[in-house]
């Protein structure tokens, strides 16, 4: 089998590429804006993974590589980037990102589509567990959940009224919060203690973070090898019962267990926080996980402490990309 991954050499799509091709599968990774590819990637390069230069968005070019390469699937793992600051024309942008991706997976004839959708959809409900069927608002002040909410609907339609006809199955994959090696945008807490943990810094908590974290504040977090097994699963199913999986560990993390994972291994590392909880804190903000992990027997591997662990061994080892 043969699957195309849109977006292969970004943060999560590396580790999807790299999940397929240690299962043996080929794999084509593409790449829009970058052309550098992970160190743990490397080794599959031409032994199982072609990285090819395509810009979604652009008319047939998702059908011309499915052909070119034989896929028969496409896991979109293209991020939404801001095009402007037009808001008309970052969502034509954006617009043209899915519907492009679909008419060429249909087109090409692929088996499945695998998408991803994420928690931000969630972002304006008081409180969790998030399930598959819970209702989400139309109102949302999380510019990619909007962007994700409307996916899905459009996603969901183009299932029903043109892919389902075709044989192509369309599925939403929504997934938590990402932590681990790559991670460079730093607005996860994580991956912000465990580079300062590693240079031997304080961590940032500055006002463009949010200040210094409540240390009863949870978080939805998954290791990002763990989401790229998970997007394999999901993707290499013989058969799916539905079209929308969570993807996460299905518990949330506080900051001071974080904060105490990382002390784990280094422990000089200093990172006070505030007691008690902000005016943020939801009870039980995590994606459920049952219908995935009974469906597929997917299982996040790394624990919090574990996933932690390996993070900073990583950037220990003097790896930047």
């Amino acid at each position: 089998m043969t699957t195309i991954v849109t977006g292969g050499l970004g943060f999560i799509g590396a580790h999807a590429v790299r999940a397929f091709a240690e299962a043996g599968e080929r794999v084509v990774a593409t790449s829009y804006e970058s052309a550098r590819v992970p160190s743990f990637l490397q080794p599959h390069i031409g032994a199982g993974v072609t990285v090819e230069q395509c810009d979604v968005s652009e008319p047939g070019a998702v059908e011309a590589l499915a052909r070119k390469h034989g896929a028969d699937g496409v896991v979109h793992l293209a991020i939404h980037r801001r095009a402007s600051a037009d808001p008309g024309e970052d969502i034509r942008v954006n617009m043209d990102k899915l519907s492009r991706m679909l008419d060429g997976a249909l087109a090409a004839g692929v088996r499945r589509v695998c998408w991803a959708s994420n928690g931000a959809i969630f972002a304006e409900l008081p409180e969790g567990p998030f399930h598959e069927e819970t209702p989400t608002l139309l109102t949302g002040r999380v510019q990619p959940g909007a962007f994700k909410k409307a996916w899905e609907a459009l996603a969901h339609n183009y299932a029903n009224n043109y892919a389902a006809s075709a044989g192509t199955e369309v599925v939403s994959m929504r997934i938590s919060g990402v932590f681990g090696p790559t991670y460079r945008s730093m607005l996860n807490l994580p991956s912000r203690l465990c580079h300062a943990a590693s240079q031997g810094d304080a961590p940032d908590f500055s006002e463009r973070f949010g200040g210094v974290p409540f240390a009863e504040d949870t978080f939805d977090l998954t290791y990002a090898p763990d989401v790229a097994e998970a997007i394999r699963s999901l993707q290499l199913a013989p058969a799916l019962a539905h079209r929308v999986y969570n993807v996460g560990r299905g518990e949330t993390a506080t900051a001071a267990e974080l904060v105490e994972a990382v002390r784990a291994v280094k422990p000089e590392f200093e990172a006070p926080l505030q007691p008690g909880r902000s005016a943020r804190y939801r009870p039980n903000a995590f994606l459920a996980n049952e219908r995935i992990t009974g469906e597929t027997g997917w299982r996040p591997a790394h624990t919090i402490s574990g996933a932690v662990a390996d993070y900073v061994a990583w950037l220990d080892s003097g790896e930047e990309f």
